[in-house]
């Protein structure tokens, strides 16, 4: 007898942006080493830095907390991690570091297998979705994902967090793109790498979801998910 496929029926996948179609957590990381190191050099010059590493590792914590928080403004990231060093300084100079993150931190290679896996998916006739969370003042996720050349693929992009749409793991911008897409959620599949925002948020929505765990680091992944996998082409198997 054959295996049921849950994912019958799906007309229209939805992909998260970062770390699901495109390289962003290295580049992220190279780009608080920058700031961290420019943070510090700016603090010796006019009185006393706390050095980089401890600069780095703040900013790091604060990164990881204020993102799973939904914070994605750059500005407010640098302002809690000054409060934690007790030091302050003009907006102005928030503004200088957010540019310098962003001009490190956008620079994202698409995956391998994400260009292969969006190639046959068009193929096989399924309308193609990105819902993705704002960058935040001082970024712009919507030129990031017009810069990569698989951009072209996609039927619909919506930037969660802007023009009325709210950030996920809210549920209204999952029944927004299915909408966007004129396809009920039942119909619809998504896929990301974040566990609660883009995968439990999505069932929550009535989606079938998928979670793409590449390095296997998701603990009881399939929690959250329907299905978990650790290529994106693995979703030949099934779609």
């Amino acid at each position: 007898m054959q295996e049921y496929n849950i994912f019958y029926g799906t007309r229209a996948v939805i992909f998260d942006f970062d770390n699901t179609l495109v390289e962003f957590n290295y580049y992220s990381r190279k780009a608080l080493e920058a700031v961290a190191k420019d943070m510090s050099d700016y603090f010796n010059d006019i009185s006393f830095s706390p050095g980089y590493e401890k600069i780095l590792s703040i900013l790091i914590s604060i990164s990881e907390k204020l993102d799973s928080e939904g914070v994605y403004d750059r500005n407010k990231w640098w302002e809690e991690a000054l409060k934690e060093l007790n030091l302050k300084v003009e907006k102005d100079q928030l503004y200088d570091w957010t540019s310098l993150y962003w001009s490190i931190a956008s620079n994202n290679p698409v995956y391998d297998d994400a260009r292969e896996i969006i190639e046959y998916l068009k193929s096989k006739g399924y309308k193609l979705g990105i819902l993705t969370n704002d960058d935040g003042e001082g970024g712009n996720k919507l030129q990031r994902i017009k810069k990569v050349d698989i951009s072209s693929f996609f039927d619909k992009i919506v930037i969660a967090g802007t023009n009325g749409v709210k950030p996920k793991p809210n549920i209204q911008p999952f029944v927004y793109i299915c909408e966007q897409l004129n396809e009920k959620v039942e119909n619809c599949t998504m896929i990301g790498d974040d566990p609660v925002k883009d995968c439990l948020a999505a069932k929550k929505a009535g989606l079938k979801s998928i979670l793409i765990d590449r390095e296997s680091k998701v603990k009881f992944a399939e929690l959250y998910a329907d299905y978990v996998i650790r290529s994106l082409r693995e979703l030949e198997e099934f779609l």
